[in-house]
């Protein structure tokens, strides 16, 4: 998974159009996983950039980086729109690679290879609110462990348990669908 740039390194935001050019996609990924169609990813995505655009001059970079201000402002829009839950590539890829390195049987494996990205987000998509929200704070915008504890009040250990938990309850769900 790519590395999220540096935030002390980002140029400031010049447009609107700046903004969206420059987080669109991820705002996008991150409201695809917590939502319940497109629409209301894009509707999300929209609201929360705008509405980053329109507070820009209440940005303190002493309080927090650009990037950990703007994603609140992601998150409080989910929030506020009573949604809540990632890349459906780097999340298939993720759930690949743990149940690899944990041995887990050949027929997991192929059960989640076959899984199409819209069945994947459809799945993710039917998690309780907390799972769906840290599986979209991790793969949807593509936000560290100590990111993701800021965010929702945690310690970066507690943010890695929980999503590993969240993980957990997103490979057992597509199990039981997988053998339905």
């Amino acid at each position: 998974m790519a590395a999220s740039p540096d935030p002390s390194c980002v140029a400031p935001i010049e447009s609107l159009d700046d903004l969206i050019a420059r987080y669109w996609h991820r705002a996008y990924r991150f409201a695809a996983l917590i939502t319940r169609n497109d629409q209301e990813s894009a509707d999300i995505a929209q609201e929360a950039l705008v509405k980053a655009y329109r507070k820009a001059d209440r940005f303190d970079a002493g309080k927090a980086s650009y990037e950990s201000w703007l994603w609140q402002i992601v998150l409080n829009v989910a929030r506020d729109a009573g949604r809540a839950a990632s890349s459906r590539r780097s999340l298939l890829e993720r759930l690949r690679q743990e149940n690899a390195s944990q041995g887990h049987d050949d027929a997991e494996l192929l059960a989640i290879r076959r899984l199409s990205d819209k069945e994947l987000v459809a799945t993710v998509r039917r998690l309780p609110k907390r799972a769906r929200t840290l599986i979209a704070l991790r793969f949807g915008a593509d936000l560290s462990f100590a990111e993701i504890g800021s965010q929702l009040g945690l310690s970066e250990a507690a943010a890695v348990m929980a999503t590993r938990r969240a993980l957990n309850v997103l490979r057992n769900q597509i199990e039981q669908e997988v053998t339905r």
